[in-house]
């Protein structure tokens, strides 16, 4: 894959040490699906840039919860396959405790927005490369401690303060399209792509089919994440990559 590749990153969330999805992560409104993690992570290499996780149970808990789960993620998965975590992630030591099994890089979400502090730190020791923070909001503010508590800070106000402290790679969730299958949230996509251009943006949230990748494709920002029309079959590992395929070639 050509470095400037639109990329894809799928989707693997887990709770008690299961892949599962959530709906607007809301964790009572969750689907579990019958699939290991080895047959998932094979499939995935076949097209991925990345594998993106996220431990919800450690989102919940302030501290990774299901390392043995991602060790089996890691261990499955291509060599070429990037693989990054986010859930819970507090404090230099869970940073260390989870590139030490093999992890490629972390999100930060609640603790970036809370812990300017640990932030910088991050950025020093792992440098901005291994440091992605995961901006996810509703209704353009950003939402904390696994999407419940929503702040008075705006989408733009978070991304502005994250660039002056160096981070170049953010994620960025639109709560209210998640899980929903009914379409990303492009108009916001192109708006950061624009005002952000020294940023890699990737999105999250309501992708459906490959249309709705192509559309994000089009805002300009750097790749997507999705998961629940993967794991219902609304879009296949093969269209995914003569999706890619494709790319690579224009």
């Amino acid at each position: 894959m050509k470095k400037n590749s639109f990329q894809l990153w799928p989707a693997i969330d887990i709770i008690n040490g299961k892949p599962v999805r959530l709906l607007q992560g809301d964790y009572s409104k969750k689907t579990q699906y019958d699939q290991n993690f080895a047959d998932i992570s094979k499939t995935f290499s076949k097209f991925a840039y990345g594998i993106h996780i996220v431990d919800l149970d450690g989102a919940k808990q302030g501290q990774p919860v299901n390392t043995d789960a991602i060790q089996e993620i890691i261990q499955n998965k291509g060599n070429t396959v990037q693989i990054e975590v986010g859930g819970g992630i507090r404090n230099l030591h869970d940073l260390e405790q989870l590139f030490s099994i093999g992890v490629s890089r972390c999100i930060l979400g609640t603790a970036a927005f809370k812990d300017q502090d640990f932030l910088t730190k991050a950025l020093i020791r792992y440098g901005a490369d291994k440091i992605v923070v995961g901006v996810d909001c509703k209704n353009r503010k950003v939402a904390t401690h696994g999407w419940k508590t929503e702040s008075t800070v705006s989408d733009i106000e978070f991304i502005t303060q994250l660039e002056q402290q160096g981070v170049t790679t953010i994620q960025y969730t639109d709560i209210s399209t998640d899980g929903t299958l009914q379409g990303s949230a492009t108009k916001i996509f192109q708006e950061l792509h624009t005002k952000f251009p020294h940023i890699n943006i990737i999105g999250s949230g309501g992708i459906a089919t490959l249309s709705d990748i192509q559309a994000v494709k089009d805002t300009g920002i750097t790749g997507i994440i999705f998961g629940k029309a993967f794991y219902e079959n609304k879009i296949t590992a093969q269209q995914l990559q003569r999706f890619i395929q494709h790319n690579d070639r224009t």
